[in-house]
């Protein structure tokens, strides 16, 4: 059979998602940046209408148009610069394809999400990963990255496995001096300050694009809806590549009550930050050291002597899982999700048992 594929799939090494136990299990899970409130109480409404008009057996808007408009109103843009998407990891498959082909080159910083080096090795076409190391601090090296050229630039904002928030006058300086595209991957922005987003610099940059998804900030991770936005001429081209239909008609409607439940919305988001504040504290109490999070997560550095492996693993065993990458300046460091106040107070009576 390896006869038949492709000779570049052989070698290739797929992205590895954080471990997903049984939904069933007492499991703690703190290891892949899932939200740890419940979406909109809105949505079962919503859902039971669906089913009880019988609209599944009919195939849902092409464009997600509702969504589309819903956004657009938000950022003052037109719906055509917003496209609806299957998740945002297929919203950047999609940007990928549209830009990279044989010998192009994808700039980005290091580490940010893990996702960016796969997609260009799933192109199959040599195209080439320029990994820019972080400065000690773990922010972006903006002299070192406003030197590269390539098709393009992506980055996640704030960013990822770090937490780390840049400042927006630098990232747009960037954008504005980089020769190709420049990808905003913003998973997480809703954890950080309001107007933090570079969405509404689309209009100034025409080769600046940004992805969101529903999965973080609006809980729906299990769900799978995301969007970009960006010019109507990039959107244009990168719809050239979607899936004829590819978020369903129940995927469409939760994500618009979601988006449309501001105040519930608003509640989880500052339930989340206040946790995130309070595990900071504790863990930097317990010798921790770690860098201020605009995120849903924490990087964190263990005190000095205990080993950030010995430690994830340790927690595993006791049916807590986090988050450890084993390369780069990643090997330092355990990345935790912020859960809520009862898992995380289980995390850290388990850690200073370790401890």
């Amino acid at each position: 059979m390896e006869a038949l594929v492709r000779k570049e799939l052989p070698a290739f090494k797929p992205y590895t998602p954080g471990e997903q136990p049984g939904l069933t299990t007492s499991t703690i899970k703190l290891n892949t940046n899932e939200n740890p409130y419940p979406p909109s109480p809105k949505i079962r409404e919503a859902v039971e209408k669906v089913l009880q008009t019988g609209v599944l057996r009919k195939y849902p808007n092409y464009h997600a148009r509702k969504l589309q408009e819903l956004i657009a109103k938000d950022y003052d843009l037109d719906p055509n610069q917003i496209l609806v998407t299957n998740g945002s990891d297929e919203a950047l498959r999609m940007l990928f394809h549209t830009l990279i082909g044989p010998g192009d080159v994808v700039v980005a910083p290091d580490p940010t999400y893990s996702y960016y080096p796969v997609l260009t090795e799933q192109m199959m076409v040599g195209a080439t990963y320029k990994a820019v190391p972080l400065l000690p601090n773990l922010h972006f090296d903006f002299p070192a990255l406003s030197k590269e050229q390539g098709k393009l630039l992506c980055f996640a904002h704030p960013n990822a496995p770090t937490g780390v928030e840049e400042d927006k006058t630098e990232l747009l300086n960037l954008v504005k001096n980089f020769s190709g595209i420049v990808l905003s991957d913003e998973a997480y922005i809703d954890f950080t300050e309001p107007n933090t987003s570079l969405i509404s610099e689309i209009r100034n940059h025409p080769n600046l694009v940004v992805s969101r998804t529903f999965s973080k900030s609006y809980a729906l991770a299990g769900l799978r809806v995301g969007f970009i936005v960006g010019s109507i001429d990039v959107i244009s081209w990168i719809r050239k590549l979607k899936d004829s239909y590819n978020v369903g008609i129940l995927e469409q409607v939760v994500a618009e009550v979601s988006y449309a439940d501001k105040e519930y919305f608003l509640e989880k988001r500052l339930a989340v930050i206040a946790e995130r504040t309070k595990l900071k504290k504790e863990l930097e109490s317990l010798g921790f050291i770690i860098p201020n999070s605009s995120t849903n997560f924490l990087f964190c550095k263990p005190k000095v002597g205990i080993s950030p492996e010995s430690l994830y693993l340790q927690l595993k065993e006791k049916n807590i899982l986090i988050r450890y990458f084993s390369t780069g300046i990643s090997k330092d460091y355990i990345r935790i999700t912020i859960g809520t106040p009862e898992e995380n107070q289980k995390l850290l009576e388990t850690i200073c048992n370790f401890l």
